[in-house]
């Protein structure tokens, strides 16, 4: 994703579709330009669903294809001439049987000019850049696909005191990286990789393409015996995750092809644990640093607000499946003390491994209520790591597998547990379809 920032910003620099004037252009000299990418009578269709008797420039374009079928598609900026907020707007159109569609309109914010506001379409994406101020960046790719529009990654760059933070974050596969370095001579102050877990309400309708499933299946996410672990079906996993008032739900989705389970107290076998980080985010660092004499403190030592939840999941016969261990870092209330008998608990066994269903109550983890301030989500520290054993007699060959770079004794390295509002998402879609849908529903007495 760098080099494509890099690349995006070099095309604000040096193109020539940016720097024909610092007015743009008008909508006639614009067509010209679509002419050896389109016929004509695609290109008849995009004026009619453009703003109607207003002046515009058009600052910047690119045609390729971000719906992945192959077809040229188009997205442009358009600066209205009566606008005095420094907005212009972003035109996504692609062909959709034969006609130029409209399928996204936005509206994006530049700092000093228009041409701030970057188009570039690649890897079936089309990516919007943004400068917010000096030295501070955005991209959104979008993408669209069997009738939605939707944000499918977003990266961003800015500078802090004597250091560059960049973080990246992929709304399909939720995978998620933060890098920080020393502005002057690039030296790496800090970087990690981990996984999103976006809780929903219980009962919420979700649908494609929002993702719910932070799955973690390949050797990166191996932080011990990575030399013993053969694929995706040695050992992997997938969590989802769910409130309500007073728990927080997960189900976890374990493929494993050798189950192994604990005969004894003393003996080893395939368990599961859960880490949470419930200390509040720095307002510059989040979870990773705070500033500290315009330096940065990692966070990378265990002081207070970690928990954490061992689970076994039985052997689907006889035993069920039972918390082997709860532990945190906090002394803990008695309140907290009588919560951990509603952790509840559940496995059944599948093809290819096991699946564990379970709840935490949020008073265990020290929250009066669920905590949700008004409309914004709520980060939680979450990490969680699958330890497979494929013999209990070579205990040496063990495999971890975690849902970041994890490491218990820094919290730094822990994954995310975002708490969604009701009325929110864990990124952007819309279906271009919505209206017509509605209005046929109304019409049907809906």
């Amino acid at each position: 994703m760098k080099k494509l920032f890099l690349s995006l910003i070099l095309l604000l620099v040096f193109s020539s579709d940016w720097l024909f004037s610092q007015s743009g252009m008008d909508y006639p000299e614009f067509e010209k330009k679509l002419l050896p990418f389109f016929p004509e009578e695609l290109i008849s269709d995009i004026p009619k669903q453009l703003p109607m008797g207003s002046r515009f420039a058009v600052w910047g374009w690119d045609v390729d294809d971000f719906s992945g079928d192959g077809i040229n598609d188009l997205a442009f900026t358009v600066k209205l001439a009566q606008e005095k907020k420094r907005i212009v707007q972003v035109y996504l159109f692609v062909d959709i049987d034969g006609f130029l569609e409209k399928v996204a309109q936005f509206n994006y914010e530049y700092f000093e000019l228009p041409l701030e506001i970057g188009i570039v379409i690649r890897d079936n994406s089309c990516f919007v850049t943004q400068k917010n101020k000096e030295f501070d960046w955005k991209i959104d790719g979008y993408r669209y696909e069997t009738g939605s529009i939707f944000l499918i990654d977003s990266f961003s760059a800015f500078r802090f005191n004597n250091y560059t933070r960049e973080s990246y974050r992929n709304y399909n596969s939720l995978l998620n990286t933060d890098k920080i370095f020393l502005t002057r001579n690039g030296d790496l102050s800090f970087k990690t990789n981990y996984l999103t877990i976006p809780s929903y309400s219980r009962g919420k309708l979700l649908y494609h393409p929002y993702n719910t499933d932070a799955t973690a299946n390949s050797v990166e996410y191996v932080f011990k015996g990575a030399y013993y672990w053969t694929g995706e079906d040695d050992a992997s996993f997938s969590v989802k995750s769910a409130y309500c008032d007073e728990y927080i739900y997960f189900t976890v989705d374990v493929r494993d092809d050798r189950l192994v389970f604990p005969e004894c107290d003393t003996c080893i076998g395939d368990y599961l644990e859960v880490w949470l980080d419930i200390n509040p985010l720095d307002s510059t660092g989040g979870r990773f640093f705070k500033l500290k004499d315009k330096e940065i403190e990692l966070k990378n030592k265990i002081q207070k607000g970690i928990y954490c939840v061992k689970i076994y999941p039985g052997n689907f016969y006889d035993k069920r499946a039972f918390v082997k261990e709860i532990s945190s870092t906090d002394d803990i209330e008695s309140y907290q003390q009588e919560a951990t008998n509603n952790i509840k608990v559940a496995s059944s066994l599948k093809e290819k491994g096991f699946e564990l269903k379970f709840k935490i109550p949020f008073s265990f983890l020290g929250f009066n209520s669920l905590p949700l301030d008004g409309k914004k989500p709520y980060d939680i520290g979450c990490s969680f790591v699958y330890c497979d054993i494929d013999s209990p007699w070579r205990p040496e060959e063990e495999k971890r597998i975690a849902s970041s770079a994890f490491s218990q004794n820094n919290p730094s390295s822990f994954g995310s547990l975002i708490i969604i509002p009701f009325d929110k998402w864990y990124g952007y879609a819309q279906n271009i379809y919505v209206n017509d849908i509605q209005k046929h529903l109304i019409d049907y007495g809906f």
